[in-house]
């Protein structure tokens, strides 16, 4: 299973704002904000009730990196003028729909283990 690292996650929420290029290395400054910004979502998202199967905000699951990017994203989009408060509070449920269908437990197939008495 691929994993991404909170830099790795940092930098794609940068360069998919536009903030940075896509061979540009992000500066401490812009990495850090980015990286403090993920650490509160993760903590929001987590109040919420949408956790990240087999993941955390250092190991992210591949299918996890694109969708809290966009989600992240609009938190530091805020951060640097992008877009509005207002505009971003509208925009925060769809990505959160989204991470909740991918934190679903999707069914197996596999029976479920029972003790009978």
């Amino acid at each position: 299973m691929t994993v991404y690292s909170s830099v790795d996650l940092a930098t794609r929420i940068l360069r998919d704002l536009g903030l940075i290029a896509a061979e540009e290395s992000p500066s401490a400054d812009d990495l850090a904000y980015v990286q403090e910004t993920s650490g509160s979502v993760f903590s929001e998202l987590t109040l919420r009730g949408i956790t990240l199967p087999n993941g955390s905000d250092q190991a992210l699951p591949q299918e996890f990196l694109v969708c809290l990017s966009k989600r992240i994203g609009i938190d530091v989009a805020t951060g640097f003028g992008l877009i509005s408060v207002a505009d971003a509070e509208l925009a925060k449920p769809v990505t959160e729909r989204a991470l909740r269908e991918l934190s679903m437990r999707r069914p197996t197939g596999q029976a479920i283990p029972y003790d009978y008495f």
